[in-house]
Order: structure tokens, then sequence, then C-alpha cells
């Protein structure tokens, strides 16, 4: 068994294998039905011009309809080893994600370099500040670690469905429901003191996300009028 990796019991192998067989199928269908919408996009190609990486920062919550949004362009995602993780991780690579295994919780170090080497091959990198067990919407250390040792360009990103259920977990997991209107919003590259507290770090990124957030609410409503 890999360092740090948990031991699963025989019902929760046979749910993951059941998630890596069905769950891309399921997902492709209800996305396929989504009228989504990615606004800013040019801050990221503006990144990307520059010859930098992206890291991507969003809430937990909001992971599933960015994993089919945005999938097939070859970002880095960190994935834990946890049961919840392992299915993420099925998912994740039968879209064309780069999966790295670690955590906060479990093999933190091993990830966060793995996912450090990846942005220095000039991949871009995707993270949840508040993953993968939460408390939600409380940011780790991690994502600036990341973004700072890789001279990547940490973008917040924000999500709205203008129908979606949020499922009774800690992060409520929205799921836009079938035909939604799904808003993806970039918002502009934060710069900060890298000697800076973390305290400080940690309320720009959580306003960043907040602003970003707003906008994509306003506008699927915007889509609806």
């Amino acid at each position: 068994m890999s360092p740090g990796r948990t031991k699963l019991s025989v019902v929760d192998r046979i749910l993951v294998a059941s998630v890596g067989l069905v769950g891309p199928v399921l997902v492709r269908l209800l996305g396929a039905t989504w009228r989504a919408t990615e606004i800013h996009v040019e801050r990221v190609e503006r990144v990307h011009e520059s010859g930098r990486p992206v890291v991507f920062a969003f809430w937990h919550g909001v992971l599933l309809p960015l994993e089919y949004i945005c999938r097939g362009r070859s970002i880095q995602v960190l994935s834990s080893w946890h049961r919840d993780g392992e299915m993420s991780a099925r998912l994740m690579t039968a879209f064309g994600y780069g999966v790295v295994r670690g955590s906060s919780t479990r093999g933190s170090a091993r990830g966060l370099l793995r996912m450090l080497a990846r942005a220095v091959e000039g991949l871009d990198l995707a993270i949840t500040p508040d993953g993968p067990k939460g408390p939600a919407r409380s940011i780790k250390r991690g994502i600036f670690y990341l973004a700072e040792k890789s001279g990547g360009a940490l973008v917040p990103v924000g999500v709205a469905a203008a129908r979606a259920r949020r499922l009774s977990s800690w992060d409520s997991f929205m799921v836009p429901l079938p035909f939604s209107r799904v808003a993806v919003v970039y918002g502009e590259p934060l710069e900060w003191d890298e000697f800076a507290p973390f305290e400080e770090k940690a309320a720009l990124l959580e306003a960043a996300l907040g602003r970003v957030n707003a906008e994509a609410e306003e506008a699927v409503a915007r889509q609806g009028a």
C-alpha cells in the first residue's frame, strides 16, 4: 500500500469501482443538458500567454460542474486517498484530468510536491482550498505554497447554477439539475506579499472567491431574465 493510503473495505472498493464505470456516463449525460457559460476566460488566456501556469482555486462544493465543463484540458488535480477521493479520482481521470494523490490530512507533503512538479512542467493546477473534508470554506495553506513555489497565477473560480440540488454533505455539494443554466467565472489573478501572514493571504482569497461566486449568481439570474 502506498504511504498515506487509506485501506478501503470490500464494500467501499465495490462502490469505487461502480462509480468508476457508471459515474462518467451519468455525468456526461447530465452535463450535456446544462446551458453552461464561462466568463472572463481571457484572464486565464493572458496567464498562459505570459508563460505561467494557472493555479485554479474554488470551493469543494462546486467540484461536479467544473469536472464536466473544464474537461479535457489536462488540468492537474489533488485527490485524497479516502473513499470519496478515490471516487473523484476515477471521474477526473475519465474526463482527462491528471490526478495527483495526497491531501491536507494524508500524504500532504508528497501530494504538494508532486503538484509542484506538474506546474514546473507547465501544466495548470486545480485545488480546493477547503478540501478534502473541510471545514467548508476554511482555507488551508497548501494552495499558497503551490502558487508561490511554482510561479503560477492563483485564479479564483466561482460557479453558480440556476437550478441545483445541494447534498447534505459537509460541503453542501452542488448538483446542477438537468437543463439548468450554469455559469463559471474566472477572477483576476491574485497578488500578495509572499511574507505576509497566512491569515492575510486567506482573507484575500476568501474575498476573491466571494466576488466570483456572486458574479456567477448574477450571470445565471441575467440569463434567466
